[in-house]
């Protein structure tokens, strides 16, 4: 059964027992929110902001784990010293496959949608074990997403780099996913806002707040319910 980690910001590991992804390993006040031996399969960065991109490359030549992303983010990090046959540049719509898991880029926009950066930037969906997750990055838009099926969608909530709380109510309610969970947070109150009239824009969806270190089990129970449950820290 699959594993959500998450480690700061809008950085998490998805893992099962044969293969692990990481989402955005990022910086976050000058330091790595992911250590170098975190063990992981494939590592997947939306875009190369320094919050986002962090330490990858020192992780996939520790790790030996292959790096997607867009040229751009391939290219800081080949700069960086990732080794060049980890190094799997996507374009938008292609899928980055391996035995138990398969990768999709989407291209959005990085947000937010009042004030758009130009830079090159992917959300991901991560098929691992029948459970699909969606982590966006910066997206402050929903582009084609709205064409997948979606169990757990990592979401920022921060008017100054993705969605204001408003329109990531909205993206929700649009998406329809099973499972919400909360990044990229600067304040406090806009994910209060958020919280407040989660259930109203999406009765449907569970919803975690997740802490740094925090491990979750997410999970369909016979085909038609979908769950997840807290570990017990170490």
């Amino acid at each position: 059964m699959p594993v959500l980690k998450f480690f700061g910001h809008a950085a998490f590991k998805f893992s099962s027992l044969k293969v692990s992804v990481l989402l955005d390993p990022g910086y976050l006040e000058g330091k790595p929110l992911v250590s170098e031996s975190e063990k992981v399969s494939v590592i997947c960065v939306t875009h190369n902001h320094p919050d986002h991109l962090g330490n990858a490359a020192r992780i996939a030549a520790a790790q030996k784990a292959f790096v997607v992303g867009t040229g751009e983010v391939v290219e800081k990090l080949r700069r960086e010293g990732a080794p060049e046959w980890l190094l799997r540049p996507l374009n938008p719509g292609e899928s980055f496959v391996r035995p138990e898991v398969k990768i999709t880029a989407v291209a959005l926009n990085h947000g937010p949608l009042k004030n758009p950066s130009t830079i090159s930037h992917f959300a991901f969906l991560v098929e691992l074990e029948k459970v699909r997750l969606v982590h966006l990055g910066d997206a402050g838009t929903r582009g084609l997403l709205g064409h997948y099926e979606i169990d757990v969608l990592l979401i920022g909530v921060d008017e100054t780099e993705t969605f204001p709380p408003v329109q990531a109510l909205q993206a929700v309610s649009d998406l329809k996913p099973k499972l919400v969970v909360p990044m990229h947070v600067r304040k406090e109150e806009e994910l209060d806002y958020f919280e407040e009239h989660f259930s109203l824009m999406a009765p449907e969806a569970k919803y975690k707040r997740m802490e740094a270190g925090e491990e979750i089990m997410v999970e369909w129970v016979a085909g038609t319910e979908f769950t997840f449950k807290p570990l017990p820290r170490e």
